[in-house]
């Protein structure tokens, strides 16, 4: 196939004709309504989680899980939780246990830090179900999340599903949580995600140097400017974004056979961020449609009073992977049959691991 930078150019993004069969099969808009309860699954999804140290964070994760509003049987037999440690030194044995009374769970640990892009291929391998649903450690969901996600993938095949998110500190996601039982009391807010408003500071383009300078110092809105990212493609740039940068793997959901069949994510990124992008980037030139999903908004969790030191650190990273990035993207995709990836999978993964699922 040709290089990923001019499959972008030419895919569209118009999913129009995709929200109108979700609609007439579900009843609903596929941009800002939830779930239809009267329509049960047949697909199932595996929801893979990377985790590297903040415990109090995946323990709300996980609690949040319990809640979603799915039958028990449904959870059972078609929902795994797949968590992956990226080499921390902390054992995740009794907070796991109660959340397999309600899901299978897989807990696999890293034997260091590989970064996250080697943490969730691991996930991947090990992954069974139709659907995969991607979620960072510090994620809070409604109880209808998963529900949301599936219902999109129940009709339609070649979509990228994602949804926003509001950043939340310890202290006020307590206020709207159910003080016993953990339960979300509020929904998350979509207006809090930098999709829907974003100011754009000069001081970024130590990062983005290739962007225009009248690129900077302004405000955007880029579900109204992109009609909700209708408009988003053929390598069309808001701002400092394309198109991929909408893939966000803290809250997304993609068919399993197309994450493997465009090769998983790159290990080549280390640090801080674009591995998701990047796989964005190789799903939309495949010919994926990425889709919002409104409804599917989650609470972030996020530490306060950061060191300076650590967001140096942070940007360091971004920017080596922003030029990273931009180097891939003039890669050619090279399509893989399932069996062909994971066994270069299973290969690369020898003797870096432990499964720890049978505690």
């Amino acid at each position: 196939m040709p290089p990923i930078k001019k499959l972008l150019t030419i895919k569209d993004n118009n999913y129009t004709k995709l929200a109108k069969l979700f609609k007439r099969k579900a009843g609903l808009y596929i941009v800002k309504d939830g779930y239809n309860k009267k329509i049960s699954f047949k697909k199932s999804c595996s929801i893979i989680i990377p985790f590297y140290r903040d415990y109090s964070f995946l323990k709300r994760n996980l609690t949040s899980l319990t809640y979603q509003d799915l039958p028990p049987d449904f959870k059972r037999n078609k929902v795994e939780i797949i968590i992956v440690d990226g080499g921390s030194s902390i054992s995740l044995k009794n907070l796991i246990k109660p959340i397999q009374r309600f899901y299978p769970v897989t807990y696999l640990k890293l034997k260091k830090n590989y970064g996250r892009a080697t943490a969730r291929n691991l996930g991947l391998l090990y992954a069974q179900n139709d659907i995969v649903i991607f979620l960072d450690e510090d994620i809070v969901t409604p109880k209808d999340f998963v529900s949301s996600h599936l219902l999109r993938h129940e009709f339609l095949d070649k979509c990228i599903i994602v949804g926003f998110r509001q950043n939340i500190n310890l202290k006020k996601i307590n206020s709207q949580l159910d003080a016993l039982e953990q339960k979300i009391l509020r929904r998350p807010n979509y207006r809090k995600d930098f999709r829907y408003k974003r100011f754009v500071p000069e001081e970024w383009r130590v990062s983005h140097k290739d962007v225009p300078f009248e690129s900077f110092n302004k405000t955007y809105y880029l579900l109204r400017e992109s009609d909700c990212f209708k408009n988003f493609g053929k390598g069309k740039i808001i701002g400092i974004w394309d198109l991929p940068y909408m893939f966000l793997t803290c809250n997304a959901s993609v068919p399993r056979k197309y994450v493997l069949e465009v090769g998983g994510f790159d290990m080549r990124f280390k640090g801080w961020n674009l591995e998701d992008t990047h796989l964005g980037a190789k799903l939309i030139a495949r010919g994926l449609y990425l889709i919002p999903n409104l409804h599917a908004t989650v609470y972030h969790l996020v530490e306060e009073n950061f060191s300076k030191e650590y967001k140096r650190k942070k940007i360091r990273e971004y920017t080596k992977n922003i030029k990273l990035y931009k180097k891939l993207k003039n890669e050619n995709i090279k399509l893989r049959s399932e069996d062909e990836w994971k066994k270069k999978m299973k290969k690369y993964f020898v003797n870096k691991f432990i499964n720890l699922t049978d505690l």
